[in-house]
């Protein structure tokens, strides 16, 4: 009798050992999960914070000449969590461990009186939430296109300078406008999926801002 109790305390045992591992599995399923939302929702933000501070400090000039990542570093506009090591030669390097590239871009006259940023080595989630995302459909924000490309390597030059207003748009080569046309950003989720077709951690998201 006592080594029945003994073999059911042990079955018993086991069925809780099992219910606890699939409850860690499950449990570390969700804690990834929702860091990785999080951390696009970082982005997200690091990206708005970024153009603000790009327009509040030209807000009193004809132009983005001469702007690029050094200038709002110097400038103390990018938070502190976002600049590399060492202090010598800093990159803006976003939530996701890419970095963010900063042009200043051409209007319709070839002036550069708009600027483009950019974020790479994205993951696909981070790339389908960017492409969804209203970045500015009121014409008072300046939005004027958004990129989505699939290269590794890095942006070193702006994508977008041939776009000048809503109306304009080349999906072929991942750039999307606002306006009523057909894949008019911010993209639908099916629209998103298929712009989006980038490997995991190989995506590219750049936005234009007159």
């Amino acid at each position: 009798m006592k080594s029945n109790e003994k073999g059911r305390s042990m079955i018993e045992m086991l069925g809780v050992l099992a219910i606890v591992g699939v409850l860690s599995v499950g449990g570390i399923m969700g804690y990834t999960k929702a860091m990785g939302k999080y951390k696009v929702n970082q982005l997200l933000n690091q990206m708005a914070e970024l153009t603000i501070n790009i327009r509040t400090l030209f807000f009193q000039q004809n132009e983005f000449s001469g702007l690029d990542e050094q200038v709002l570093i110097k400038a103390g506009l990018v938070p502190y969590t976002m600049l590399s090591q060492p202090q010598s030669a800093q990159n803006i390097i976003h939530v996701l461990g890419g970095k963010v590239k900063i042009f200043p871009s051409k209007d319709a006259h070839g002036k550069e009186k708009a600027f483009e940023l950019y974020a790479d080595k994205l993951n696909k989630s981070a790339c389908l939430e960017m492409a969804t995302t209203d970045w500015g459909s009121d014409p008072s924000s300046g939005f004027i296109s958004l990129y989505i490309g699939t290269a590794v390597d890095e942006i070193d030059m702006p994508q977008m300078e041939n776009i000048y207003s809503p109306t304009q748009h080349d999906t072929a080569i991942g750039i999307y406008t606002t306006g009523t046309h057909e894949y008019a950003i911010p993209l639908s989720p099916p629209e998103a999926l298929q712009a989006c077709t980038c490997l995991s951690n190989e995506c590219v998201v750049g936005m234009k801002y007159m």
